[in-house]
């Protein structure tokens, strides 16, 4: 029979620690220091970081704008749009109906190409130098854009575009055209500068007592 040798068993010795001297304290305590000092230090960083511009998803995801110039093509991945003429009216004619406006219609004779498969332009707007915006009028169906009218690759569309714009806005446009309706976001847009009128001319176009006859979107020639 083998006798105990009486030795404790060294597991628990091992895990037990003698209580921190005065010195070991003070080290702790200096340390748990530095650690708060740092934390508040990345904080205040971080609280006084700003993203560039901003970081706004309105800046990160805004349409990517190619401008052109009047009566010049502008290329888009998507489609290619001309602004070939502007004129103003206080009435226009869809068919047999005219309609009147409080301010201006601003007409614009546009041609569309589309690039590579069949699609629509959904976005027709005129903007003034206030960043106000004029989207095509939906008081009647408009021939040239919509979800209405698709739109074949290669093949020239050229139409009217009407819109309402308030007088005092009339005198300095642009003209912006994207696919989508809604959601234009990170999207092509392209973006035509029409010629600047005086307000002189613009209340012309506005008194005149005709109508102006739009025009419908029809294929013309490349």
């Amino acid at each position: 029979m083998t006798a105990a040798t009486g030795r404790p068993d060294s597991d628990p010795v091992a895990s037990h620690r003698a209580p921190p001297g005065p010195v070991r304290r003070l080290g702790l305590r200096a340390g748990a220091g530095t650690l708060i000092v740092a934390a508040l230090a990345v904080g205040g960083a971080i609280a006084s970081w700003r993203p560039v511009n901003g970081g706004g998803a309105e800046s990160r995801e805004r349409p990517f704008v190619q401008a052109g110039r009047f009566g010049e093509p502008v290329s888009t991945r998507v489609f290619e749009a001309t602004v070939l003429d502007v004129r103003g009216a206080g009435k226009v004619a869809d068919g047999r109906t005219s309609y009147d406006t409080a301010g201006v219609w601003i007409i614009l004779r546009v041609r569309l190409v589309i690039r590579d498969r069949a699609t629509s332009i959904g976005y027709a707007a005129l903007r003034d130098e206030r960043d106000r915006e004029f989207r095509a009028t939906t008081r009647f169906s408009q021939s040239l854009v919509g979800a209405g009218r698709v739109l074949q690759p290669g093949i020239p569309v050229e139409g009217d575009l009407a819109f309402e714009v308030p007088r005092d806005a009339a005198t300095r446009l642009s003209a912006h055209f994207a696919e989508q309706l809604i959601d234009t976001r990170m999207d092509d847009l392209a973006e035509v500068p029409l010629p600047s009128v005086d307000r002189a001319r613009v209340d012309e176009w506005a008194s005149a007592p005709e109508p102006v006859a739009l025009a419908s979107a029809r294929p013309v020639e490349p």
